[in-house]
């Protein structure tokens, strides 16, 4: 049951990454890109209230105090994710980002064993590096590094990674702890307290103008049908994998959620977007692929 979950949200994930990337022409520099992401928020979230509303009534919307909290924490570590990815994509260090994302899992297996008792065997540590290795090697494929990466943009991509695997690692908690509280009023107060933390940086950050805010309305209505559907896919893909969660160890479902999702984003842009393989390409899917393999099957 638990896989059966985990293909429900690579499945939601892989239908977001086809929108964005047909997308991405359309929204240049970071004030763009903050406010789209903030209306996937607000999209998230609204159609989490009305998922809840729907299947469990108003009485859940009143939390207490540890739910609330590990909902607030989820929802920072969700728009730090965000943000991060942004300033790295900004800086010139985007080919490295799933690699550490990819790292970043380490977070929730780690935890994982003094929280909830879990184990990782030999064999899966072994697999894991597999598809570290296989991460970087897909995500050089087609790029090129024009310059040295910097000390500043190192630590940029470790706090990418990390907040990734912090989110990961908190969703677990949420299952672990949390069962008298349903999965959907989970994900409904991470993707408000989320987008309250980006609407709090995008203050902070970001200058407005009259020009811009004409511009990027233009751009925003243009793209609006992309954004609601790689809202409605973000919350499914976040809300089953948050059920598979209750079923999948952190080993078996993180680090082969990343690595199912470089793998198929691969054969997309291959099918979709007519980027041809290369031996770069292929070498990383099979990385990928035994690595799959060993943590699932052979340890």
């Amino acid at each position: 049951m638990g896989y059966i979950f985990l293909f429900l949200s690579l499945f939601a994930g892989l239908t977001k990454a086809y929108c964005g990337k047909k997308t991405s022409g359309h929204l240049t520099g970071y004030q763009e890109a903050m406010l789209a992401n903030i209306l996937r928020m607000f999209l998230c979230t609204l159609i989490g209230l009305v998922l809840v509303l729907i299947t469990e009534g108003t009485h859940f919307l009143l939390l207490d105090t540890d739910t609330l909290l590990l909902s607030i924490f989820s929802g920072i570590t969700t728009a730090m994710f965000v943000v991060l990815w942004l300033i790295c994509v900004k800086t010139g260090a985007y080919m490295m980002i799933e690699v550490f994302i990819m790292l970043g899992v380490t977070i929730p297996l780690l935890m994982g064993i003094p929280f909830f008792h879990e184990s990782v065997t030999i064999i899966q540590w072994l697999g894991i590096a597999l598809l570290c290795i296989a991460s970087f090697v897909l995500c050089s494929y087609n790029n090129t590094i024009k310059q040295k990466l910097t000390l500043k943009a190192l630590v940029l991509l470790v706090l990418c990674g990390m907040s990734s695997g912090l989110t990961d690692f908190l969703q677990k908690l949420f299952i672990s702890t949390q069962h008298h509280v349903p999965i959907s009023v989970f994900n409904l107060y991470t993707y408000l307290f989320s987008l309250l933390f980006l609407i709090f940086v995008f203050c902070c950050t970001t200058k407005k103008t009259v020009t811009d805010k004409e511009i990027i309305g233009l751009k925003l209505k243009k793209i609006g049908g992309y954004i609601l559907v790689m809202s409605v896919c973000l919350f499914a893909s976040s809300f089953f994998k948050t059920y598979a969660a209750v079923y999948l160890d952190s080993v078996q479902l993180y680090p082969v959620s990343q690595g199912l999702a470089l793998i198929l984003s691969s054969f997309m842009s291959a099918v979709f977007f007519k980027e041809k393989p290369t031996t770069k390409s292929v070498v990383g899917l099979c990385l990928a692929f035994v690595g799959i393999i060993m943590i699932n099957f052979l340890s």
